[in-house]
């Protein structure tokens, strides 16, 4: 009779009732290191059926007591196979209960693991140092980023990055007003955060304008800059700009306003060339006191709506600079100290 080990006769043996040739045989296939699959099934499928036959509330309890008869059916072969077969093998039943530990195990090793490189991450995160550049009125500075990238910040503006950009992306933020010449990363976009406004590219130049509780505008030098809105975890496109556009935001009635410009006035800011087209000379006299840290006060209303075309360069001093803004506004000026009235 040609004898093999399959379920059936795992089954017979589990129950006890095998005979000489049987015990032998399954004997000999405990030593075999595939045992564990066969058994693995036999036991799944005894366990369900005992829980259905007893109709038992627990099923833990069951798996527990089914598996302590196996515990001891097997040890007690396991030992009589030990007095017979000169090798002694460790019994089938412990090797189980063995790769159940080093399963056990190694889920902790993994959990550890990992507990530690999100510990290092977030170790990583708080840790990083933080530059933060502020210039008050009448004072620019250029700055040099981590990735080379050069900012020219105006007066009473603020700028803020990580000494060294980690991650996908090259985040900062600006309150202010600011020209950038980015070093190109395709690889990770660099991002200007100004409130919920953000501007992204991935290397070009242009000049960002946000002051707190004003629009935003963004101009465009070269390359193409995207601008969005972010809000109540949506993401609102405002504009995709390439050179000699321009978008202001407007957040208090959302009112987005696209304009041109010419390339070169953009670009020029950071020298300290300002124009203005048809602006009020009170938003002039604004921008003059941040570049020149003055205070400038009107006499005549009238005079304060009158809409001025003029180009002036900020390099100058400042009774130089009123000298020709008064010839082409045509009005009187008085300078006393540090403020000056316009008649």
């Amino acid at each position: 009779m040609n004898l093999k080990v399959d379920k059936a006769l795992i089954k017979k043996y589990l129950d006890g009732d095998c005979d000489d040739k049987e015990l032998e045989l399954v004997r000999d296939f405990l030593k075999q290191e595939n045992a564990q699959q066969i058994f693995d099934e036999v036991w799944n499928e005894q366990w369900a059926d005992k829980i259905k036959a007893d109709n038992v509330v627990s099923n833990s309890a069951q798996n527990t007591n089914w598996k302590n008869k196996i515990h001891q059916r097997i040890n007690q072969e396991s030992l009589n196979t030990e007095t017979v077969v000169v090798p002694i093998r460790t019994p089938f039943i412990k090797r189980i209960a063995n790769w159940q530990y080093a399963a056990i195990l190694a889920v902790l090793f993994i959990g550890a693991g990992l507990w530690v490189v999100t510990n290092k991450k977030t170790q990583e995160q708080t840790s990083i140092v933080y530059v933060e550049k502020h210039n008050g009125n009448g004072r620019r500075t250029i700055i040099t980023l981590p990735d080379s990238s050069t900012v020219y910040l105006g007066p009473d503006s603020k700028l803020r990055y990580a000494e060294k950009f980690s991650g996908n992306t090259r985040e900062i933020k600006l309150e202010g007003e600011a020209f950038f010449e980015v070093t190109k990363n395709p690889k990770k976009p660099f991002i200007i955060l100004t409130g919920i406004i953000t501007t992204k590219v991935l290397g070009t130049s242009f000049k960002v304008e946000a002051f707190l509780s004003k629009p935003v505008t963004v101009s465009v030098s070269t390359g193409k800059v995207r601008v969005d809105r972010h809000t109540a975890g949506k993401t609102e496109s405002i504009a995709v700009l390439i050179p000699g556009q321009t978008v202001t935001w407007n957040e208090t009635n959302h009112l987005r306003t696209l304009g041109n410009a010419v390339v070169t006035d953009i670009s020029s800011w950071k020298d300290g060339r300002l124009v203005f087209n048809q602006v009020p000379l009170s938003e002039i006299a604004h921008i003059l006191e941040r570049w020149y840290d003055v205070d400038i006060s009107f006499s005549d209303k009238k005079t304060a709506l009158k809409l001025m075309k003029v180009n002036l360069t900020a390099n100058v001093p400042i009774n130089t600079l009123m000298k020709i803004l008064s010839v082409s506004g045509q009005f009187k000026y008085n300078i006393q100290g540090n403020h000056i009235t316009i008649n």
